[in-house]
Parts: structure tokens; C-alpha cells; sequence
């Protein structure tokens, strides 16, 4: 390597190197010394050569394009004319690229937001220069901060990302489908000829998991087949659940649920960024209130401090998403936070001991929500459908059956208190609806053990009983895989305990065939379970459609 490169550039160190190309700091003797990148790439390898040039010329024209000059290193001149190297010289990017960045661990709230601000103006300047990037991932992004930038939380508005590595982009316009396995979308994976800015949507969801969470997506296929999103995203459970909406939407499997486009991102997360900051504003003039009104009271101003310390230990748990933590320190339902509550609950598609345990100890017991407040029956409906989606209590020796009974009833008592909320009816009619049937399911498991004992289980009963199955039945249809799949399980186990007391009420038998009939239709196609989200394929796996067949046919045998 010259030591004066082109008669120009004083190479002072290497600093970095990867298979066919080596990265020097230099100074630019004709620029007062100004600091200068130039990367040498080996012309041994003629593919690698010609892309390198290409990349080089499609980063100086967006570069022309990018009227702020805000996203993309500037290209000072490419020399190649060496025999044996093809030299890129551009400005030298003081800081660390991302994917460093991040062995470090995930990054705070403030810095994340920017972050992925910016990601989301570049990209949607990238898509209208008419170009899909295919590739967007941490490590071609650069952190122009020192590598402790992460650690010692930085103010989110000095950080500035620049935009690195477009040779994907280069391919993609020569039919080529690239991709890295972490952050690829399952359509870039199965090399489909219809990639498009929606694709390039899912790299940033991945991306934003990777910056959220501190570590990396599982990746698109394993060594059998591809996986689903809800396979490869996993969420702890103080992620923030606004953030993380915002990811699950990016990540969709289906391109068609996924953002429109980049700038739908944008908004989405200044509003996150808008509610955080207001609720900061907020509470930074209460404490101003606070402290000028205790003044010269010292026990009022110990009782102050320790009501400031609890609202601002609040709002940080908030912010966070630890809404169980911000629960316990205040119960009322301050920016329906039970709501969001249960969804963290909810996210892994389980509803375990420990938040069962956290329901009853800080929700039931002390009655924390009101019938006064606004959300009432909208909370408690989300309780009950929690229980009735995703109960399993993972300590239990419970069966399948034993579960399926403690779930409704668990369920019943939060659709009852939900069905008897009026203003829960004028919201939301729709879900009224729903929690109706649900409660009058859950009521039937709830009564009819004591009236069987009693022998009080008349036909009225079991006729009420046939109109709320016939209601349920409605939902076998539902989009929603999860509540489908619930939807089949309680009716199969409801035809199948008692289908021949609806035949001794004169329910005709096929009617409950063209129950059974629905469900089998769409549950399965040609034996195939139909379901792609795994956690419904899990309780389909259980269905016996035939043997529910054969019950009915033997109770009208009888």
C-alpha cells in the first residue's frame, strides 16, 4: 500500500479488512489534512470489482439526491487506474457501526426512537429514488458517536446514523434476490420475483428487534423449513408494547398486513415518542407544582417527595412497559394501562401462574378497576379473553379436558362483569356481542355439574345452551387463528359431551353435523391442519373431529 495514494492521500493506518477489500484512514493533503476513508478492493476478482464500481457511482448519486446530505457518506472520488485495486474515497465516519454497537446490549428508549426515526427517513428517500434496498440491517448502518455512546445514554439528539453497503440493492436490479437469514422476509427467502418496498419494511421490523431487544431475529429457515414471525420474534416482556406493535406489524408474514410504507413508521413512532414525552411534561409540572405548594411544610413535603418518587417511578415503568410494576405502585387505570397490561400478559400466547396470581392479588381482590371508569367492561373484557385464549397454568397436572373447563370458568366471571358495563355495549357493540356468548358458554360449565346433580338440567337449559353454540358457531370463520381455534375446541367438546341430550330436546342431528362439517372445512384441507400460527396449530392438534362424529351418530342411533 502507497504511503501517498494518488499523489493525494497520506494512508495512516488499516482499519478494517474483509475478503476481498481493506478499509485505511487517511488525510486528504489537498483539503487541510481533512480526514478521509478509502477502501481498496482487489481487481483479482472481476464480479466483486464491477459491483464495488456500481456501488460507488449509486452512492454518489443519491448522495446528489440527498439534498440535506444527512444520509450517506460523501464520495470525495474513485481511482481506478491502479493496476492490481480499485480505490473508494470518501469522508471518514467517526463512530462504530450498529451491529457493535449492540453486543452491548439493547438500546435505551431515547436513542432507539431516533434511531429508528432516521432508518425510517432514509428508507423512505431510498423508495422514492425508485430502488428496494433488500438488505437493511445494523450492520450496514454507522453510530457516528464514540462506541460508549450506547452506554453512557447520550442525548438522543446528537446521534446521527449514516447509511453503508448497497451491493444488494445493486443486485436486486439485475433480478438477483439477496438477503441476510436474520432479517429477511419469507418472500426473500423463497426468492420470489415480486420483492418490493414491503420486503424492505420487514428488514427494518427486524432491525428495530434487534435494536429493541439486543439481540438478533431467529433466522427466516431453519434446516427443515421456514419459520413464521411468532417463531422468530420473541418478545420479553418489559419491552415496550407500543414499540413492539409497531415491530409485529413490520414483520407480518404476510406482505399485505405489513406497512404501507416507511413513512406510516415515521408517524407511528412520533406518536409513541409524543405520548412518552407529554406523560414526561406531565409529570414534570406536578413535581414543579408540588414543590412550590410544600414549601416550609416539612411533613408535608416528606409526604410530597414520597408521592413524587411513586409518580415518577410510574411514569419510568410506563415508559418502559413494566406496566404490572406501574400497577403496583398506582392501581387506578391512568392511560388504560390494564389494558396494556394484559396484552404483556399475552404476548407469549400463554397466560401463566404468575400473571394469574398477579390478577387476582392486584386487580381482583382489591377491586382496583371501577365501574366508574370509562374503560371498565372494555378491561374486563380483555381479562376474560385473556383467560379464555390463553390460560395454562404451567404448574398444573391438569388434562386437556380439566384445562379447557378451568379456562371458561376462569374466563366467565370477567365476560359477566363485562356484559353488565353499559357503556362497554355502546363502544363497542361488537365485542359486547362476543363477551355475551362467552359468558353464557361459561355460565352453562359453571352451572351444569350442580344441575345435573340436582337434575334440574331441563330442556330449557340444554335449549338455551343449543342457541349459544349456534352463536359460537358464527365464529368459525373468525380471521383471528387463536380465537378460531378456541372457537373449535368448545364446540367440539360441547357436541361431544352432549350432543345426545340436544337430541332428546329435538335438535335435528344435522344440525350438529353442519357444525362439525364447518369446522372440519376449515380447520383442515386434505388432512392438513390449515393454521399457520403455531400456537393454534398446537390446540388443533388435538381435535378428534371423527370420534365427535361417531357420538353423534350413536346418540341418534339411540
Amino acid at each position: 500500500m502507497y504511503n501517498i495514494l494518488s499523489n493525494r492521500y497520506e494512508i495512516e493506518k488499516e482499519i478494517g479488512r474483509g475478503g476481498t477489500s481493506i478499509v485505511y484512514k487517511a488525510y486528504d493533503l489537498k483539503a487541510e489534512r481533512a480526514v478521509r476513508a478509502i477502501k481498496q478492493i482487489s481487481k483479482e476478482n472481476s464480479a466483486v470489482y464491477e459491483l464495488a464500481k456500481k456501488e460507488a457511482k449509486l452512492i454518489s448519486e443519491l448522495y446528489k439526491q440527498d439534498k440535506s446530505n444527512e444520509f450517506l457518506p460523501n464520495i470525495i472520488e474513485t481511482i481506478p487506474n491502479d493496476k492490481y485495486n480499485f480505490y473508494i474515497v470518501q469522508d471518514f465516519l467517526d463512530g462504530e457501526n450498529m451491529d457493535k454497537m449492540l453486543e452491548k446490549g439493547a438500546m435505551p428508549y431515547d436513542m432507539f426512537i431516533e434511531s429508528a426515526k432516521q432508518i425510517c427517513s432514509f428508507m423512505e428517500f431510498f423508495h422514492r429514488t425508485g430502488r428496494i434496498h433488500s438488505d437493511m440491517k445494523p450492520e450496514n448502518i454507522m453510530v457516528l458517536k464514540p462506541s460508549n455512546a450506547l452506554m453512557d445514554g447520550i442525548h438522543k439528539k446528537s446521534i446521527n446514523l449514516k447509511f453503508i453497503d448497497f451491493g444488494t440493492a445493486i443486485k436486486n436490479e439485475s433480478g438477483v434476490v439477496g438477503y441476510t437469514p436474520e432479517y429477511a422476509s419469507r418472500e426473500q427467502y423463497e426468492q420470489s420475483p415480486n420483492i418490493d418496498k414491503r420486503s424492505d419494511i420487514f428488514n427494518i421490523g427486524a432491525t428495530f428487534y434487534h435494536m429493541l431487544c439486543g439481540k438478533k431475529p431467529e433466522k427466516v429457515a431453519n434446516e427443515t423449513r421456514a419459520l413464521y414471525s411468532n417463531e422468530r420474534f420473541i418478545f420479553d416482556k418489559n419491552v415496550n408494547v407500543e414499540l413492539k406493535k409497531i415491530i409485529l406489524k413490520c414483520v407480518e408474514d404476510s406482505p399485505e398486513n405489513r406497512y404501507k410504507s416507511c413513512n406510516a413508521i415515521y408517524k407511528d413512532l412520533c406518536r409513541v415518542e409524543k405520548h412518552s414525552n407529554l406523560k414526561y411534561i406531565a409529570f414534570s409540572f406536578a413535581v414543579s407544582v408540588v414543590c412550590f405548594s410544600v414549601a416550609g411544610f416539612s411533613a408535608y413535603r416528606s409526604n410530597a417527595l414520597s408521592k413524587e418518587n411513586d409518580s415518577n417511578n410510574y411514569s419510568i415503568n410506563i415508559n418502559k412497559g413494566n406496566y404490572a410494576e406501574a400497577i403496583k405502585i398506582d392501581h387506578t387505570n391512568k392511560d388504560d394501562v390494564y389494558s396494556k397490561l394484559i396484552e404483556t400478559f399475552t404476548d407469549d400466547e400463554k397466560l401463566d401462574s404468575d400473571e394469574d396470581n398477579f390478577i387476582i392479588n392486584e386487580i381482583k381482590s382489591i377491586d382496583s378497576i371501577k365501574e366508574t371508569d370509562s374503560n371498565y367492561g372494555r378491561c374486563m373484557y380483555e381479562i376474560g379473553n385473556a383467560y379464555w385464549l390463553y390460560y395454562y397454568p404451567i404448574d398444573s397436572n391438569l388434562d386437556d379436558l380439566e384445562l379447557e373447563n378451568a379456562r371458561i370458568t376462569k374466563s366467565y366471571e370477567w365476560f359477566e362483569k363485562a356484559v353488565n358495563d353499559e357503556n362497554f355495549r355502546i363502544q363497542d357493540s361488537e365485542s359486547y356481542d362476543r363477551a355475551v356468548i362467552f359468558y353464557n358458554i361459561g355460565k352453562f360449565y359453571a352451572e351444569i355439574d350442580r344441575k345435573e346433580r340436582e337434575g334440574t338440567d331441563n330442556s330449557d337449559f340444554y335449549n338455551d345452551m343449543w342457541n349459544n353454540i349456534s352463536e359460537m358457531a358464527e365464529y368459525i370463520d373468525e380471521p383471528n387463528e387463536v380465537v378460531n381455534a378456541r372457537v373449535c375446541q368448545t364446540l367440539l367438546t360441547l357436541l361431544s359431551r352432549y350432543s345426545a341430550k340436544f337430541g332428546q330436546i329435538g335438535i335435528a342431528e344435522e344440525s350438529q353435523m353442519e357444525i362439525i362439517d364447518r369446522i372440519d372445512k376449515k380447520v383442515y384441507n386434505n388432512g392438513e391442519i390449515t393454521y399457520l400460527n403455531k400456537y393454534s396449530i398446537n390446540i388443533s392438534t388435538n381435535f378428534n373431529i371423527d370420534a365427535v362424529r361417531q357420538k353423534i351418530e350413536m346418540a341418534y342411533s339411540d
